[in-house]
């Protein structure tokens, strides 16, 4: 009984000592994972904005020409679009003159390696 007491007590002081560095490690893991998980809904709104964005200015295009754009540069050329060109791909594909455009936006992920 008596060696169990001592090994609690023991353990005891030993988590008293560590509970000072043991709760800002804690705090900084919550901290580091809440970052994470609005940084890759940010990356995701992003790639919707975009998508809904090149959208409505082939539409628009559409109703002011009479027809889509025949390209992704000319696109983004007549209604000032920028994005990133190292975080998204675009693909644009026109259909006809007169049917929607196929449009596709891919959000590269960097690693060590690069983009995969």
């Amino acid at each position: 009984m008596e060696f169990k007491e001592r090994s609690r007590k023991k353990i005891l002081r030993i988590l008293k000592q560590l509970l000072p560095l043991l709760v800002p490690a804690l705090i900084c893991l919550v901290f580091i994972l809440a970052i994470s998980a609005a940084s890759g809904t940010t990356a995701s709104e992003e790639e919707n904005n975009l998508k809904k964005a090149l959208a409505r200015s082939a539409v628009a295009s559409y109703a002011r020409d009479g027809v889509y754009p025949e390209s992704l540069d000319t696109l983004l050329e007549e209604y000032n679009i920028t994005y990133d060109k190292k975080r998204f791909v675009v693909d644009y594909e026109p259909e006809g003159s007169n049917l929607f455009p196929s449009i596709s936006v891919i959000t590269l992920k960097s690693g060590k390696g690069g983009t995969s």
